[in-house]
């Protein structure tokens, strides 16, 4: 047993020097840096948007199954949230019915959840394959962003219901609303 204390010290103390020395010592080939000014900066796209087609696609593949009465299933209001400038959603929320259940069917990156959903009756069917989100945000981008500033942060919400394309903005405390057709996209006053 006494034996084995030193060669646990020498073996420690062996460990610790090549620890040390690989913390201290110079790299064979020093990182120079040189001082260029400004550098544009490019965001990556934001993996967290989700386009109408990839949500009308997956509704597809999906919605029958959803609400699980087997009927095929009714989409009456359409909600989409934090909508971009491209007309890109980080949700997407379809108030569908199918047989007799309702619900709210929110599409998100981690995929579908059901909300139970009392559909008010006055609301009118939506043709998924008549509307388009993004054509409506690339047809009225102007009026839609507006002249904001960079520096200042919007948040944009789509609303389809009865026809009618509702874009709430806010920005700071105030908030302004825009409406349009859902078929032709034109501004309605």
């Amino acid at each position: 047993m006494q034996n084995s204390i030193p060669i646990i010290s020498v073996f420690s103390t062996l460990v610790v020097v090549i620890l040390c020395s690989a913390c201290v010592s110079q790299s064979p080939n020093p990182v120079t840096t040189s001082n260029t000014g400004f550098t544009q900066v490019t965001d990556a796209l934001d993996s967290s948007r989700i386009s109408f087609t990839e949500t009308r696609q997956n509704f597809r593949e999906f919605g029958n199954s959803l609400l699980g009465s087997g009927n095929a299933t009714t989409v009456y209001y359409i909600l989409a949230r934090d909508v971009d400038e491209t007309g890109n959603a980080t949700s997407w929320i379809f108030g569908a019915k199918q047989g007799t259940e309702a619900g709210l069917l929110v599409f998100d990156r981690s995929g579908w959840t059901l909300i139970p959903w009392n559909e008010p009756r006055s609301l009118e069917v939506v043709d998924l394959d008549r509307i388009s989100p993004d054509t409506l945000f690339y047809q009225n981008k102007a009026l839609i962003l507006g002249s904001t500033s960079p520096s200042v942060s919007e948040r944009r919400d789509l609303e389809l219901k009865n026809g009618i394309y509702t874009v709430t903005i806010v920005s700071g405390s105030p908030s302004r609303s825009i409406t349009f057709n859902a078929t032709t996209g034109a501004l309605i006053t």
